[in-house]
């Protein structure tokens, strides 16, 4: 064997007794596997450089994911308790038609889901007192919590969308909370953590800290196709997560059946427990639990259903997408909207979504470089952005400072 180059050791870093350099972080992770994914990287930076971490969610459903993430799961939900309960025993069952007020509304939803978890999070916080919240963007138990135990709260975004919609509404059915606090408003952020590459920022999103996106995706045990791409165009299909309990088979299979009229292998990243049925129903199509960071890169085409996750994670390997919002979701019409005027993605309507217009457009992002070439550019934006590392290292000033 050939010897190796002397690169040189590595010297010990400066080191503290562990109680003065400890940063202890509560993280408040939403209430969707996305949500949860969207802070494996940052948490993850935190605990590498030493610092505890525990996160919590709104919902219980999610306590499994965020430890299959192998973070630290804080229960502050009865357990079993879903979100639709959540909401009706809430009274705001109305759902508006125009898709604006749907945002403002789906505010007060997302408050109401997190004020009920208020009292488990101070009574958590009796016992493991924070340092800082690190709370997502719809998480609005953090500011709340934050304001009562007199730490700093970073807000971290999710995805490209601004959400000053849903903040109205959530202001709105927090009043009476906030009054009790002496506040007028949500409080604001010592950072506002952004993942969007700079060009995707809205105008009232600029000026946040920037930070690179990683996928924090679930991983499981691969089998090479999930890695492994042939010579022809390889197109990935995904819905979200919700497939199976929102019954979306049929709209999944619409779609898939269309793309695969192309001359093109077509992989579909579904949870595992959709996967049996959509086999049954797509003989001879890949489906089962991929990881997305996995797959993508492998992927000429990616289609999906505005997703913020998914929309990053092909965007940070190059994949020009095909956006399929759904029309009464300002949210993903929105990001939808902005992401095709780079010229990185095509949006289209559920209709042609299962009609022969998507496999035309796949074939046509497959054979114009140009939509490759604004995807790729923005994959450069978001790698040249800061690392969570290096976003970890300003929290921990942020708690020097604060103390």
């Amino acid at each position: 064997m050939a010897c190796g180059g002397v690169i040189g050791k590595l010297e010990p870093t400066t080191s503290h007794p562990w109680e003065d350099d400890l940063v202890k972080v509560l993280n408040l992770a939403g209430v969707a596997p996305s949500t949860v994914f969207s802070h494996v990287p940052l948490a993850n930076a935190l605990r590498n450089a030493g610092h505890q971490v525990m996160t919590t969610a709104s919902v219980d459903e999610m306590v499994g994911t965020i430890a299959g993430v192998g973070l630290s799961a804080v229960r502050t939900t009865a357990p079993g308790v879903t979100p639709r309960q959540v909401i009706a025993d809430s009274g705001l069952t109305h759902v508006p038609e125009d898709p604006e007020e749907r945002e403002i509304m789906a505010g007060r939803w997302y408050a109401h889901m997190e004020y009920v978890t208020l009292d488990a999070l101070l009574a958590f916080s009796k016992d493991w007192r924070p340092d800082v919240i690190v709370s997502g963007v719809t998480s609005y138990a953090g500011p709340l919590l934050a304001a009562h135990l007199g730490v700093p709260y970073v807000r971290h975004a999710w995805d490209i969308h601004s959400p000053r919609l849903m903040d109205r509404g959530a202001e709105d059915q927090l009043r009476e909370q906030l009054t009790e606090l002496g506040l007028d408003g949500l409080p604001e952020p010592v950072m506002t953590i952004e993942i969007a590459p700079p060009s995707l920022l809205p105008e009232d999103l600029k000026g946040g800290q920037l930070m690179r996106w990683i996928p924090g995706n679930s991983q499981s045990v691969l089998e090479p196709w999930m890695y492994r791409k042939g010579a022809g165009t390889r197109i990935g299909v995904t819905i979200g997560t919700g497939v199976a309990n929102y019954n979306q088979y049929d709209f999944l299979q619409g779609v898939v059946e269309q793309v695969a009229t192309l001359d093109a292998e077509v992989v579909v990243a579904v949870t595992e427990d959709a996967a049996p049925e959509l086999r049954e129903r797509l003989k001879n199509v890949r489906a089962g639990w991929i990881p997305l960071d996995v797959v993508a890169p492998t992927c000429d085409v990616l289609v999906h259903q505005t997703g913020g996750s998914t929309m990053m994670t092909g965007l940070s390997f190059g994949v020009p997408q095909v956006l399929l919002p759904d029309p009464n979701l300002y949210r993903a019409g929105d990001m939808a909207r902005r992401l095709a005027e780079t010229g990185a993605a095509v949006v289209l309507s559920p209709e042609e979504a299962t009609s022969e217009v998507i496999a035309k457009t796949c074939g046509e992002l497959v054979a114009d470089p140009s939509f490759a070439a604004a995807a790729g550019e923005l994959a450069r934006e978001i790698a040249a952005q800061p690392s969570p590392h290096e976003v970890a290292l300003r929290i921990e000033q942020l708690v020097r400072e604060a103390s």
